[in-house]
């Protein structure tokens, strides 16, 4: 019999906001470990109406605290108010470890966390802003900020292979001091009614689900839609999201039938299991939930060819990895349409992969023993 580890391990994790997306299922993921040994606080910004708030039905939970100024866009005296709320904050939760998430927490957290003597600094890299976000000079200027806040931080988490080595590249993180952690999925639940959101009934159905913004092109799945659309009657479309490009999205669809625009779902589960094709048209990703969530459900994946993707998705066995353009989306996505045991195929052996290598237990055991480690060497 293992005894129970004396100490219990309290890890404060800081995340710019906890909207819908990737980092919140993450710490949803972590907040449902029973071990016992570790005790898990959230500190948050707000999350904008627009984006969704993924703990919106735990408001009232005392894990989660909410600091003024922290969520909102740069500005540099909201910024530094922001600053002395998480010091303060931290020093009242006099946590084992710091663990930041996202861009603006990553910063603000780490060296809030310094300044308060958190022995263990540890920040997740969901993805990277080297490509795709910024102009070059304000590129180059993240990267040597970033490489400032090594000095600041115990070590690293990047969720993806690839990403870990475009970062290890740009001296933004070591090999000795990051690990990656892939994104544990709890096991879908598969026999859920479906949810074809007015889409009709008899009709092929491809999605997009995700935040409305530049880096994710929504615009390049509409574009890729319309030119399906235009040639044939039997597929319908749905983009499941929100986002600042929200307005701009559905104004584009407002004159095309086939493509529904849905807003928000917290709980995509009945979606997903009305989708026969899940589509990802971004330019830049970490490890994108969506895909590993379509894929337990069997869904096959057309996905652009960017960030850690190919964890997820093996070209050709698993689902389809394209170029970034409407046109290999395109090709990709009608070879699909058109070969219902392909789809069948694909589905299933991409079910098999995330079940394998992104089990939910699995994360919450390389999380635990990373803390334990790095607390232990304190």
């Amino acid at each position: 019999m293992v005894e129970p580890h004396p100490h219990v391990i309290h890890v404060v994790h800081v995340v710019t906001r906890t909207n819908i997306g990737g980092p919140s299922v993450i710490l949803d993921g972590l907040l449902a470990d029973s071990s016992g040994e570790v005790r898990y606080t959230i500190v948050r910004g707000e999350t904008d109406e627009s984006e969704g708030d993924y703990f919106a039905h735990l408001s009232d939970d005392p894990r989660f605290v909410t600091v003024a100024g922290l969520g909102r866009s740069i500005s540099p005296l909201s910024d530094v108010m922001a600053f002395i709320r998480l010091i303060s904050t931290l020093r009242k939760l006099s946590p084992d470890v710091v663990h930041t998430h996202m861009a603006k927490a990553g910063v603000v957290g780490r060296l809030a966390a310094w300044v308060a003597r958190v022995p263990v600094r540890i920040h997740t890299y969901h993805g990277h802003l080297l490509y795709g976000y910024f102009s070059p000079w304000r590129t180059r200027l993240v990267v040597l900020i970033e490489r400032v806040l090594r000095l600041f931080t115990t070590h690293a988490i990047v969720v993806g292979s690839a990403v870990r080595d475009d970062l290890i590249r740009a001296r933004i993180v070591s090999d000795a001091r990051s690990t990656m952690i892939p994104p544990g999925i709890p096991h879908a639940t598969l026999d859920v009614p479906a949810d074809r959101c007015g889409a009709s009934t008899d009709a092929l159905l491809v999605g997009f689900i995700g935040r409305l913004t530049s880096i994710k092109r929504p615009d390049r799945f509409v574009e890729m839609a319309r030119a399906i659309a235009s040639g044939r009657t039997d597929v319908e479309f749905l983009i499941v999201g929100d986002g600042p490009l929200g307005d701009e999205i559905r104004k584009m669809t407002q004159l095309i039938p086939s493509i529904h625009c849905v807003g928000w779902r917290r709980d995509i589960t009945p979606i997903l299991a009305a989708l026969d094709v899940l589509v990802m048209c971004s330019d830049n990703e970490g490890i994108p939930l969506t895909l590993l969530e379509a894929s337990l459900h069997g869904v096959a994946t057309v996905t652009t060819d960017v960030g850690s993707v190919r964890d997820v998705v093996d070209d050709g066995r698993t689902g389809f990895v394209t170029a970034r353009s409407p046109e290999a989306l395109i090709a990709a996505v009608t070879r699909l349409l058109d070969d219902q045991e392909l789809r069948s195929r694909l589905g299933q052996a991409g079910r098999e992969l995330v079940s394998r290598a992104f089990d939910v237990e699995t994360a919450q055991r390389r999380h635990r023993e990373l803390y334990r480690r790095l607390v232990e060497r304190v």
